[in-house]
């Protein structure tokens, strides 16, 4: 048996131990969820941004390189810092643990948590890879704040098959000590009944972030009250369901003893970026690429589809991992989309087959890759019609190393 093969967060304790617990260097804000932690996490990272802060960002899946997982104000880890960390952990590992011992994702951890004590940041955002206690990055001591985004049904037979088994797991983030617990609005009522539960033994405060003062008064402006200012702003991710990461990001700086004036405000409302969340990629035809990856979030980027365009019709280009629930998501879409292009992700162990897929959706169009599928669907759309890349992060990466985009780069 591997070392710490039971206990994983365990032994990453042990290792943070040894290495001088590095994760102690800065403050941490720790954010699980099912869906919007990339959003979250996001915008709490340009607004401390904005205050001067150096700030580093712990986050997954990357889109266009590894590296890109590990920032700090918005900059990928360079590899000379990267090596220094590895190396370190390498020379410090306890004596019966070797680096074959770990995963791909705790090295990552260990690796994001050391650069950014090598770095000197003032705060970390780190984002629970999957589920939240026993996840790798819960190895940290007690955040400044934990954070919860909506939490819905994915992950199912690692989480549980329901969300109270969801939710439990979830709330294995909250720890003695931190200043406060954050929950996104929307919280089925069972959900918020197991958080509530966890932040009361642990002797947590729970805030909701539900009646923040946040609404959309345009498509891509958003008017907030935030710290005792009122402010209409850009903002810089589009999609209706932005509106509960922006309350909850926002809900969670309100508990920090920091000022913004309204200028700061608008910064960094307008400078957010998130790529392969609702980013526009082309405008004639419009292209949108979305990391939806399961079926709430499918939900929500129809709901942001009819709101952005409404009237228009919607061209798919779909690929899945096959641990998902394809078949509720391949429901909704055909709600709304017109024409299906289907393709295999590039993930090799867990992909949904395009042939399998269209077995699902059989007036889909089973094409090469994700490459093949949007040539194909720019020659056939007219004016009305709004390109959709959908389905997996991994068709999402492919989309922008084609495209060679690493931001978004335009606005609706």
């Amino acid at each position: 048996m591997k070392a710490g093969e039971n206990d994983r967060v365990g032994l990453l304790r042990r290792i943070l131990v040894v290495l001088g617990n590095p994760d102690r260097q800065y403050k941490i804000i720790h954010i699980a969820g099912t869906n919007g932690k990339g959003s979250t996490g996001q915008i709490i990272t340009q607004a401390l941004m904005t205050k001067g802060y150096k700030v580093g960002h712990f986050a997954s899946p990357a889109m266009l390189d590894d590296r890109e997982q590990v920032q700090i104000n918005n900059r990928w880890v360079t590899k000379r810092a990267f090596v220094k960390a590895y190396e370190t952990i390498c020379q410090k590992l306890p004596a019966e643990i070797i680096s074959t011992d770990l995963t791909v994702f705790e090295w990552w951890t260990l690796i994001a948590l050391q650069v950014f004590a090598d770095e000197k940041v003032d705060w970390a955002v780190i984002e629970v890879g999957l589920g939240g206690e026993n996840d790798a990055t819960n190895a940290i001591s007690a955040p400044q704040l934990a954070v919860i985004t909506h939490l819905a049904l994915d992950h199912t037979r690692i989480l549980g098959s329901t969300l109270t088994a969801i939710a439990k797991a979830k709330a294995g983030i909250f720890k003695t000590g931190s200043q406060a617990a954050i929950i996104a609005p929307g919280q089925v009522p069972e959900a918020l009944a197991v958080l509530k539960q966890r932040a009361g033994e642990v002797q947590l405060p729970l805030i909701s972030a539900t009646t923040f003062p946040a609404e959309w008064v345009a498509k891509d402006r958003v008017k907030v009250k935030f710290k005792g200012q009122t402010v209409i702003s850009n903002f810089g991710l589009l999609g209706e369901y932005q509106l509960a990461n922006l309350k909850t990001a926002l809900a969670a700086l309100t508990v920090l003893s920091i000022s913004w004036t309204a200028t700061e405000i608008e910064n960094f409302l307008s400078q957010v970026n998130l790529p392969g969340r609702f980013q526009l990629i082309n405008q004639q035809p419009i292209e949108i690429i979305d990391g939806a990856h399961n079926p709430d979030g499918a939900k929500h980027l129809i709901t942001a589809l009819r709101s952005q365009f409404p009237n228009r019709k919607f061209t798919f280009i779909l690929g899945f991992l096959a641990d998902k629930n394809v078949s509720q998501m391949v429901k909704d879409y055909q709600k709304c989309g017109t024409a299906f292009y289907l393709v295999t992700p590039d993930n090799p162990k867990r992909a949904l087959e395009a042939d399998a897929l269209r077995q699902v959706l059989p007036r889909g169009i089973v094409c090469q890759d994700v490459r093949v599928a949007l040539k194909t669907a720019e020659q056939v759309a007219d004016e009305q019609t709004i390109i959709v890349v959908t389905g997996s992060f991994y068709l999402i990466k492919d989309i922008l190393k084609f495209k060679r985009l690493s931001k978004c780069n335009s606005n609706l």
